[in-house]
């Protein structure tokens, strides 16, 4: 699961048409996976990935499956349809659903 994140951060800030959509945000993503809780810190611009989070903020959570997780972080399973088939839980408005799920695909891996 952290390999995902981390390729999920790097490829975010590598991409300068999809980090568009990272400026505007300003909340941690707070991700409870089978094997452990992940930090996502979308602020000021950037993308950092966190051990725990801080009390400032705002925090959204999506909690599921790590296989489903990891097919959301590749680009292979949308957030919203997820949600629907209840492969996972969220807090997030839908206005934040539609940005994340934007961001979950287009940074997804390309085909060889």
């Amino acid at each position: 699961m952290r390999e995902c994140i981390d390729r999920f951060v790097t490829v975010l800030a590598n991409k300068e048409h999809v980090f568009q959509l990272v400026k505007k945000l300003d909340l941690v993503l707070k991700i409870e996976a089978d094997h452990g809780i992940h930090y996502l810190l979308f602020r000021d611009g950037k993308v950092d990935y966190c051990q725990f989070s801080s009390p400032n903020g705002n925090i959204v959570t999506i909690s599921g499956n790590d296989v489903y997780l990891e097919q959301l972080f590749d680009g292979d399973l949308k957030l919203i349809h997820g949600v629907k088939m209840n492969y996972f839980k969220t807090d997030c408005p839908f206005r934040v659903q539609l940005v994340l799920e934007s961001l979950f695909y287009l940074t997804r891996p390309l085909p060889l």
